[in-house]
């Protein structure tokens, strides 16, 4: 059986699933971004981000984790994995997506899940949408993005099923301008070492006051419109000590090393044209916790 153990963004990563690029089938104008770069050229082609997801998958089991790919299904984009599913605990919760076009993607991890006792496997109600981009994990607390993804059913879903959890729901800007939509929480916001977290905080309808009653104000990495749109708060932690980041993100780089966060720089500046970067295309299975 496959083991499961998710309750934080940080703790030292063992196993994860990493979206793939096989073969991605038409372009997608599901969102803004997306559909910006459909209509200027930018799309990025399959070989570039078969590439970067290569490299990723290197520097992954370099640092000794183990990493699963989905099987492919033909003429599907199957790179954010995130969003399909996430673990919770001990639990995996398959997602409800509200595209249907992206409802077919579960398929591929379908082998994996069967590796999973089905008393740890959770499925939404038909009425409820969630998809992992909006779901971060803090410790005891729940973080749901209220999003064009997310409905409410979905967080109230979550705060159902997790009791002994404290689940806040975040509304977030939602429209059809790239510049100023936030398609998930991941998006927005991501806590990072141990006690950090990186904020855009203009992505939210309201004043996120939990994340601020949460994060201390020195321990917050604040990041504008443009470094949003470049995707600042998608990295991925492998580790409390130890983050995969876009090559370019030279700023936050910085502001992670002075808080004693190391770098694994990568390319993934062509991936992001689909909205999405190091955290939606990763799904974390098992990250090793200490207590709790």
């Amino acid at each position: 059986m496959l083991k499961l153990n998710i309750r934080n963004e940080t703790h030292p990563l063992r196993a994860v699933i990493l979206g793939i690029a096989d073969d991605m089938g038409p372009a997608l104008d599901i969102n803004p971004v997306s559909k910006f770069h459909m209509d200027n050229g930018s799309y990025p082609t399959e070989a570039i981000i078969k590439e970067e997801l290569l490299t990723v998958q290197q520097a992954l089991e370099s640092e000794g984790i183990k990493v699963y790919r989905p099987e492919n299904i033909p003429n599907t984009e199957q790179i954010f994995v995130r969003d399909i599913g996430f673990v919770i605990d001990e639990t995996f919760v398959v997602a409800n997506m509200k595209e249907p076009v992206r409802q077919k993607e579960i398929k591929g991890i379908e082998t994996l899940l069967d590796e999973i006792n089905p008393e740890s496997i959770l499925r939404l109600p038909k009425d409820a949408t969630i998809e992992g981009g909006d779901v971060v994990l803090y410790n005891d607390h729940i973080f749901v993005g209220i999003s064009k993804r997310t409905n409410n059913a979905g967080f109230e879903f979550i705060r159902q099923a997790f009791p002994h959890k404290k689940v806040h729901a975040l509304p977030l800007v939602v429209n059809d301008d790239p510049a100023t939509n936030i398609l998930h929480l991941d998006c927005a916001f991501q806590p990072v070492g141990t006690s950090s977290a990186i904020l855009y905080e203009e992505g939210f309808l309201t004043t996120p006051e939990i994340i601020h009653e949460l994060f201390q104000p020195n321990e917050l990495i604040h990041v504008n419109r443009e470094e949003k749109q470049r995707m600042f708060p998608n990295i991925f932690s492998i580790a409390p000590d130890l983050v995969l980041v876009e090559e370019q993100f030279t700023e936050l780089i910085e502001a992670l090393q002075k808080r004693g966060i190391r770098s694994i720089k990568t390319r993934y500046s062509e991936t992001s044209k689909l909205s999405g970067l190091l955290r939606c295309s990763t799904l974390p299975l098992f990250r090793h916790h200490t207590t709790g």
